[in-house]
């Protein structure tokens, strides 16, 4: 049956936002759709229509065929006639998915908005299943729908501000206002545009998909050499979380390791553990490593980095020159 354009389409796939009991865990959708469908009812305007949605989960549970599985499920919606979508999910790993999806419908005519909440909607142990006026719930979510019918292209919604999916972070595991990133009136990073494969091509990727991190500590350079040597030909890509600007020691072992990482195809991007303005080659502690193949992961979070990486593997495009 063909969508309607002018509709925002929901998906709700767990998280805080949908999060009941204690501790909390996401209701199922024949619980929770229909007191979210009340609401909306008698709240909004607009009639948003709720899409089917298999995958309800903790966000924290994600992996890169959840991923993929949202973007087939946003695609075979829009290829029917949708434009508008808000997307719920849980907090944890929202920055990921949105980075995900931005890079894959860069270009798209449709409004994806993706949010959730610090607070579930319903009042955790109350098992008449009653709202929670506390909660930031409803008011990310009518924010969301709002910029779904007033905005083109894929965005972050969260405690009243619209972010740009591709680059922002979770950077509170508490408070409401805990999300950063681009907001909506900044101009947002270009990135190269890429040849998208077909739908089972990306899903038959996604299950073989293994991007891996190292975070840096302040030891022994051979240890750090050592976590290098344990990457291996079954992995992705390897995101290298260094201190500073994108500072780390060097020693001749790790040296050789990036070099062989490179030889076999293996990408390694340098970030940083700092949660603003990212890495560059301002010190000498850390602009030797770009000589030996590392990709600069400039001002771009961990989750958007990740996120980058994950639509270029799933579409074998994970060249220096996408990125």
């Amino acid at each position: 049956m063909p969508y309607q354009s002018d509709n925002t389409h929901l998906i709700y796939a767990g998280g805080t936002f949908g999060g009941h009991g204690t501790p909390l865990s996401p209701l199922p959708a024949h619980k929770f759709l229909p007191i979210l469908q009340d609401l909306l009812n008698e709240r909004s305007d607009s009639r948003p229509v709720i899409l089917d949605n298999d995958c309800i989960k903790d966000s924290s549970a994600l992996t890169p065929a959840d991923f993929v599985y949202f973007y087939e499920l946003i695609n075979t919606a829009h290829t029917q006639g949708a434009r508008r979508f808000v997307l719920i999910t849980g907090t944890d790993t929202l920055s990921f998915l949105a980075s995900f999806l931005f890079h894959a419908f860069a270009g798209s005519d449709m409004s994806l908005v993706i949010t959730g909440s610090m607070k579930p909607l319903l009042i955790a142990d109350d098992f008449n299943y009653q709202i929670d006026t506390t909660s930031d719930a409803w008011h990310n979510l009518s924010d969301a729908i709002n910029i779904s019918q007033t905005q083109k292209g894929v965005f972050v919604q969260f405690y009243h501000q619209t972010f740009w999916a591709d680059n922002t972070q979770k950077i509170d595991s508490l408070n409401p206002n805990a999300f950063y990133g681009t907001l909506i009136s900044h101009q947002i990073l270009t990135y190269p545009p890429i040849h998208t494969q077909s739908t089972d091509t990306i899903r038959h990727h996604a299950n073989s998909v293994n991007i891996k991190s190292i975070f840096l500590l302040p030891n022994d350079t051979d240890n750090i050499a050592q976590e290098l040597v344990n990457i291996r030909g079954n992995t992705t890509a390897v995101i290298l979380i260094a201190f500073g600007a994108g500072n780390l020691p060097k020693s001749d072992a790790i040296t050789t390791e990036l070099d062989r990482l490179h030889e076999q195809n293996i990408p390694v991007v340098c970030t940083t553990m700092c949660p603003f303005h990212g890495v560059s080659a301002t010190y000498a502690a850390g602009s030797w490593q770009y000589a030996h193949h590392v990709w600069s992961g400039g001002k771009l979070s961990i989750p958007a980095i990740y996120g980058r990486l994950l639509w270029l593997a799933v579409n074998h495009a994970l060249y220096r020159d996408n990125w």
